[in-house]
């Protein structure tokens, strides 16, 4: 069983596959003042929740791209329950093997950026998508407090504090136009998913081979949560507009 089987088992009760709420996602589109016919590229779309949002808040169109077949179904029939399929479009793809087909209005990436390698990379990724006047939402992790035990800031290297964070968007040729930041009861409600998720399965599956997995899985994710992300680690919507 690999990681991508992992994260479905463990989201499949979520729409939005990280530690924020709808009316954040819209509170960010707000933010980003998106608008009726504007094109959004999603990467790392998931089960496209965030683009369904947009879609029905705002009447956006665009593209959205994952890399998990079973996501790509997912995130297809959530657009064509929303009646947004002829709207926004679904690739089942490896972003890395991926070239810019047209130039949007904003970029987005909630929770993937580890795919390039992390923020700034993320950031020089995305921008090449972008139109001159293009915006960016970023849903990243950041070190909630100064001091974080080593053995757990080396289980996640690419994680910045937010002073990084900021700095890094104008490094890249942006400001940082809002945040919108997970609260300790989003973070409850995301991981709590994901157990549920993970013993939902094992109480499905008890003869399958790959039970110890999962279980050793659900543990070390609720052991790391208990020991020291619940305390250190954040999470946030940040939205980017050109300097």
């Amino acid at each position: 069983m690999d990681y991508f089987d992992l994260i479905s088992i463990s989201t499949r009760n979520r729409a939005i596959m990280n530690p924020t709420t709808p009316e954040k996602v819209v509170m960010a589109g707000e933010m980003a003042c998106l608008t009726a016919g504007e094109e959004v590229i999603e990467f790392g779309c998931g089960y496209a929740a965030v683009l369904a949002l947009w879609g029905e808040r705002f009447g956006i169109a665009g593209r959205g791209i994952d890399i998990r077949e079973d996501a790509c179904e997912r995130a297809e029939e959530s657009l064509r329950n929303a009646g947004l399929a002829g709207e926004i479009e679904i690739s089942c793809a490896d972003l890395l093997d991926e070239t810019p087909d047209r130039l949007y209005d904003l970029a987005a990436c909630v929770g993937s950026s580890h795919i390039w390698g992390g923020f700034s990379a993320a950031l020089a990724a995305m921008a090449a998508w972008l139109a001159p006047a293009g915006r960016i939402v970023i849903g990243e992790r950041y070190w909630a407090k100064e001091s974080v035990p080593p053995s757990f800031s080396r289980e996640w290297p690419e994680v910045l504090t937010e002073y990084e964070i900021f700095s890094a968007a104008r490094e890249a040729g942006f400001e940082v136009r809002g945040a919108f930041r997970a609260s300790p009861e989003d973070w409850d409600a995301y991981e709590s998913s994901n157990w549920g998720g993970l013993l939902q399965w094992l109480e499905e599956h008890p003869d399958d081979p790959g039970t110890d997995e999962v279980r050793e899985y659900l543990h070390r994710i609720q052991d790391e949560y208990a020991g020291y992300g619940r305390e250190y680690m954040g999470f946030a919507l940040y939205v980017l507009v050109p300097a």
